[in-house]
């Protein structure tokens, strides 16, 4: 205690102060009693005594708990947020490294190497998708042309992780014939495939698409001309690459054919600048836009035809894994080349389209041996090819 307290109180004691003294210092005195009070509270006997009722103190220690919960559950949202955002970066950088960058190049070994196994696979492309955690999504629709009309009958996507490519997934619906249709090989007897009498049955007033197989080898030129002023269009030209006689194919039957379609498989490089318009900023100017066209290409042009589908392949054979995976199976793209490159480029037959009576009439040519029709469909033809001829 301070003196002065001590004075005042013994002061107190001996009755020597003042009234107004006295009544002060009962209060003070009081108001000890008060705080001796509450410390007494806490301790009972050596324990200390809770001040908070159990209930109370649930209470407090449940909200503390969802109070930590909460913080950890945000802490790692946030983390999860962060590790995705950079990732993310991450991932577009990846894929966009190079030139051409490395999202393009695998959206084209699926185009080119669909182009080149797909008799319609030229009338669609691939966009793809960058994802988190270093993935992509390439995916493209799968269509057929049946007569002047093209239709989708399905959809296919690929993964990839990195630069690893997962097998493609494939989905068709709609009106897809459930049989692949094949090709014969020349000279090959298979009987009871083809179907003439089908093409019999249909009515005036509709359309096909068949795969036509040759009695013997045409070069490309030889194929134009057969099929000069028929009322009908090429949509693809099977090459005979020196594996499909006695490979893998049962007795001259292919269903899985490589070849071109009737335009040139354009690339990246084979594009000419048309236009470009730069915008001036700040720090100088920058390309705002780009137009490109490819080169002309006159119909019968097979030099041309010919040198974009080997210019394919070989670009396809720097990515042969990625091809054999979307063709389940081995492609053997360097076998391929080198056997056309030293015997030439030659056919064993075609996809065609057209007026189910025009193609009909292909059954007493000579050079005909086999037909399989793949799809058909209401009348849709436009006969201004007759018309200019």
């Amino acid at each position: 205690m301070k003196d002065d307290f001590k004075k005042r109180l013994e002061a107190y004691e001996k009755g020597n102060l003042s009234e107004t003294e006295m009544e002060e210092m009962e209060k003070e005195l009081e108001r000890l009693e008060k705080y001796q009070e509450y410390l007494e509270e806490k301790e009972v006997d050596g324990t200390k005594v809770p001040l908070l009722s159990d209930t109370k103190q649930r209470k407090i220690l449940t909200l503390s708990k969802w109070k930590a919960r909460i913080s950890t559950t945000f802490t790692v949202i946030c983390f999860i947020i962060l590790v995705t955002i950079v990732t993310s970066v991450l991932t577009m950088i990846y894929f966009a490294w190079g030139k051409p960058d490395r999202a393009e190049v695998f959206g084209d070994v699926i185009d080119y190497t669909m182009t080149v196994t797909n008799p319609y696979a030229a009338y669609g492309g691939t966009s793809t998708n960058v994802k988190p955690f270093f993935g992509m999504e390439a995916s493209r629709d799968l269509e057929k042309r049946i007569g002047d009309e093209t239709v989708k009958v399905g959809e296919m996507k690929v993964n990839f992780l990195f630069s690893l490519m997962a097998f493609p997934e494939e989905e068709y619906f709609g009106r897809i014939s459930q049989e692949q249709p094949a090709f014969i090989y020349p000279g090959k007897d298979v009987s009871g495939i083809s179907d003439w009498d089908q093409l019999e049955q249909l009515p005036e007033g509709t359309v096909a698409s068949a795969y036509l197989s040759f009695s013997k080898l045409m070069n490309t030129e030889e194929v134009f001309q057969k099929f000069y002023r028929k009322n009908m269009d090429i949509l693809w030209f099977a090459v005979d690459t020196g594996l499909e006689e006695n490979d893998r194919w049962y007795e001259g039957v292919i269903t899985e054919p490589i070849g071109f379609p009737d335009i040139p498989i354009w690339h990246d490089d084979d594009m000419r600048l048309d236009s470009r318009e730069e915008e001036k900023g700040f720090l100088g100017s920058k390309v705002v836009s780009e137009g490109y066209s490819s080169p002309t290409y006159e119909e019968g042009d097979t030099d041309m035809l010919h040198t974009q589908f080997l210019k394919t392949l070989l670009f396809l054979s720097e990515h042969e894994g990625k091809a054999d995976k979307l063709v389940f199976g081995d492609i053997r793209l360097a076998k391929r080349v080198d056997y056309l490159k030293t015997n030439g480029i030659q056919h064993y037959g075609v996809v065609i389209t057209g007026p189910t009576k025009e193609i009909l009439q292909l059954q007493s040519e000579s050079w005909v041996s086999h037909l399989d029709v793949d799809e058909v469909g209401f009348w849709n033809w436009d006969n201004w090819r007759v018309e200019e001829e």
